[in-house]
């Protein structure tokens, strides 16, 4: 399964690693797999160039925070949902997700309070282990579903 070899290379720490999927891996009911991933790995980028002040966009932590706004949000309030939600995979993931909007808003609380340092590490330690989580946590869920 190239998603577990991708996913064991991105967890030792290969940031470069690249993620090819079979067209069997690439969809679980309607989410692409490697189009959630990308974007949740973009966020790592976004919130730093916000705390390097080289970013164009202006983040509302209002907006950011929220779970439901994403591809996978919507995914997983959704057809998720009614597909998986008797999995525990789905509730972990769900979870994990929720958590990871808060901490992205929680990076920028700190960034506007003038916590550059915080927001730093926030953004190197709890941020990219949610990261991690949430891309674990899709590699469980799509296994589980498969079964």
């Amino acid at each position: 399964m190239a998603l577990m070899d991708w996913l064991k290379k991105r967890l030792a720490g290969d940031e470069k690693a690249e993620l090819t999927l079979s067209p069997e891996e690439s969809s679980l009911s309607g989410l692409n797999l490697a189009q959630v991933i990308d974007a949740h790995m973009a966020w790592k980028s976004r919130l730093q160039s916000t705390l390097l002040g080289t970013s164009t966009e202006q983040l509302e932590v209002a907006v950011v925070a929220r779970d439901n706004l994403c591809v996978l949000g919507k995914w997983l309030y959704g057809v998720g949902k009614q597909q998986f939600s008797h999995l525990p995979e789905y509730e972990a993931l769900r979870k994990t997700h929720a958590d990871f909007h808060l901490c992205a808003g929680e990076v920028l609380i700190e960034f506007h309070n003038g916590k550059i340092d915080t927001a730093t590490s926030l953004l190197k330690g709890k941020f990219r282990n949610l990261s991690d989580m949430i891309q674990l946590g899709l590699v469980r869920l799509f296994a589980a579903a498969k079964k």
